[in-house]
């Protein structure tokens, strides 16, 4: 077995605090006064769903680095390379569009995120 690696360990835990932070600012923003006034809208259910969607990726994405931490072998698997993959595309697009729309504060928490992935992911698949 590979020697565990601490990067994606440090990985690991930064998208499991990342998942909390996320939904502990959702109640900030959907307790703004216009959001609320769009309640039982389908604009007002796809926001509110999709902000906790959005928590589960990063807890699901710290689960995975926990376990390619263990075995960063596992990242030798082009499956698992693909799925790398995609969180870093999604990652880096979501930290562009925060920063496009004023949000700089999440445009940074996610942009740093997808950079220690980028990093932590590209140092054990090689």
């Amino acid at each position: 077995m590979a020697t565990p690696s601490r990067s994606l360990q440090a990985s690991a835990v930064t998208f499991a605090v990342l998942s909390l932070a996320h939904t502990v600012s959702g109640r900030e923003w959907q307790a703004d006064p216009r959001f609320k006034s769009l309640a039982r809208t389908k604009a007002w259910s796809c926001a509110k769903v999709g902000w906790y969607q959005g928590s589960a990726l990063f807890l699901m994405t710290s689960i995975i680095h926990y376990q390619w931490s263990r075995n960063p072998l596992a990242l030798q698997d082009p499956l698992n390379r693909a799925v790398a993959g995609v969180v870093n595309a999604l990652l880096w697009a979501s930290s562009g569009w925060y920063f496009k729309n004023g949000i700089s504060d999440n445009g940074w928490a996610v942009g740093l995120s997808a950079a220690l992935h980028a990093y932590s992911v590209v140092s054990n698949a090689f």
